[in-house]
């Protein structure tokens, strides 16, 4: 009997334990269990669990129909699958655990941990596979090319029969109907803008390989046309695993092979796989060095940025900002789409993660775990780390660190104010002059500004400066493995540009010929 653990894996193309544990009609049980550890964290928002559950129900559905079914637990991991491993040992099977390496925070790491332990002193085996791409040693040296030899590498084919007996158990179960009344809150969350299940990740894919696609290495830092389908909106299906980044990255290789005559649309299918491997660089770090989901990388900032409570007026900035009431029209805007779509692009949560951390002084803890609270894509890899690097934490060795600029941001990604029209209504009207100048006239209930940009982008940005030179300071002077590995992050972030430059300056001379090919032909 195998039994097949789902978790953040909820789908079954190209999932290594689905073809392994099914392969010569062998017997599976497949299971998902309902760990109520995870929702008594005060980081778990209702979109991000909705999604889960509809993931499920889609899972199951795909699973019947291929003569199977999702058995669904509740209770603690570890004894909910001591109890069902030594209940399939009373009758007779011999299981055997299938189930794929992931990225965890403590309890997670301490859980997987145990339960191997437990397959072990039962003489009993164990698989662990692989969902997505970890290099399950920390070798940064070899990385990039270990990453494109697995994404090349053939999918693993889903099993059209999956021989799934049937057993009475003496174990808590759940059918779909009583997870939905029982967790009722997270089912009436507002849904529409992101569905769960593998069904509608492979929908979202081939709309956005069909024509969404178009501008992309452009369009992604616009938050208006992000909004609307020009970023690919897999990322919710990515963190659930309800797609495979190598099933995404193939799919789009063929996709610009079938445009190799068109070189804008090639250049943003590049650009599209970039972000991928730029992804899947966050999951590695966590994979290695879970502390930084809730520490600061370096010591030295410990007092600045701290989980503490905040005090009242920093309490008050924080609230303004989750609100969408800061009186910056690009950050309200941005924070009010988070809150009602539980999303928002890139660009935008970095921009907001600096207004916070910077210009307000409050800890990227405190910011981290309110996204975390709303985003449907959610991910402690990505979202942790990156409030680390906007709040001026990482890189160190480099001089400089980026503090996004609202209003300039207004100008240069929604000057014709589509996204802010649309997110503040209370500001249609208004031109963008007067938007920029933060100074409204008439009946406008829109806030004033809770703090001068300028000052506090001086103030704050000279006292993370110095806590950045501190630790540069101090790294050079010990050498040693913390030193090597803030110089390998600074000579990838430098490599990572340098080649930027290079594609845009490609894309340029590219678009140079064009235009000449087609005023010749004019």
């Amino acid at each position: 009997m195998h039994i097949l653990w789902f978790r953040r894996d909820l789908r079954l193309s190209d999932n290594e334990i689905v073809t392994l544990a099914a392969a010569n009609s062998a017997q599976v049980f497949p299971c998902f269990i309902i760990d109520p550890w995870f929702y008594q964290q005060p980081d778990v928002g209702k979109a991000r669990v909705r999604f889960l559950f509809e993931s499920l129900e889609n899972l199951d559905f795909n699973l019947r129909q291929r003569s199977s079914r999702l058995y669904l637990f509740e209770g603690k991991t570890v004894d909910v699958l001591q109890s069902l491993t030594r209940e399939l040992l009373q009758q007779g099977h011999r299981p055997k655990l299938f189930f794929n390496r992931d990225v965890q925070v403590e309890y997670g790491i301490k859980r997987d941990r145990t339960v191997l332990d437990f397959y072990r002193q039962l003489n009993l085996e164990c698989h662990l596979g692989l969902s997505s791409f970890l290099q399950t040693e920390d070798r940064t040296d070899s990385w990039y090319e270990e990453y494109y030899t697995y994404q090349r590498q053939p999918l693993h084919q889903a099993q059209t029969q999956i021989n799934t007996p049937q057993l009475s158990l003496n174990l808590p179960q759940l059918t779909f109907d009583e997870l939905k009344q029982k967790y009722s809150q997270f089912w009436t969350a507002d849904s529409g803008y992101f569905n769960g299940g593998e069904g509608s990740a492979i929908a979202t894919l081939d709309s956005f390989l069909q024509h969404r696609y178009h501008g992309y290495h452009w369009k992604l830092s616009r938050p208006w046309l992000a909004q609307k389908g020009a970023t690919s909106h897999l990322s919710p299906h990515i963190a659930f695993g309800t797609i495979s980044t190598r099933t995404i990255y193939q799919r789009t290789k063929a996709r610009a092979a079938e445009l190799s005559n068109q070189p804008k649309a090639e250049f943003s299918l590049k650009a599209f796989r970039d972000r991928l491997r730029w992804r899947d660089s966050f999951t590695q770090r966590l994979y290695h060095h879970p502390e930084i989901a809730h520490q600061n990388r370096y010591p030295e900032f410990d007092e600045w940025y701290s989980p503490d409570e905040l005090k009242p007026e920093k309490q008050e900035l924080f609230e303004a900002w989750q609100e969408g009431e800061t009186g910056f029209p690009l950050v309200d805007a941005s924070m009010r789409q988070l809150k009602t779509m539980g999303w928002m692009n890139f660009r935008m949560r970095a921009m907001c993660a600096t207004f916070l951390t910077i210009n307000c002084g409050v800890s990227w803890h405190h910011g981290a775990r309110h996204y975390m609270n709303c985003l449907v894509d959610g991910d402690l890899a990505i979202d942790n780390w990156q409030w680390q690097m906007q709040a001026g934490v990482t890189n160190p060795l480099s001089d400089t660190f980026r503090i996004y600029n609202p209003n300039k941001n207004i100008e240069d990604k929604d000057s014709d104010l589509r996204f802010i029209y649309h997110w503040i209504p209370e500001l249609q009207g208004y031109s963008l002059p007067e938007i920029l100048s933060l100074v409204y006239q008439g009946e406008s209930h829109y806030p004033a500004p809770i703090l001068n940009w300028s000052q506090t982008r001086k103030v704050n940005g000279k006292i993370v400066s110095d806590l950045r030179k501190q630790v540069r300071e101090r790294l050079i002077m010990e050498g040693g493995d913390e030193y090597e590995g803030a110089t390998k992050a600074k000579t990838t972030v430098d490599k990572y540009w340098q080649v930027k430059d290079k594609q845009y300056q490609e894309y340029r001379r590219r678009q140079e010929k064009l235009d000449f090919e087609v005023l010749k032909n004019f």
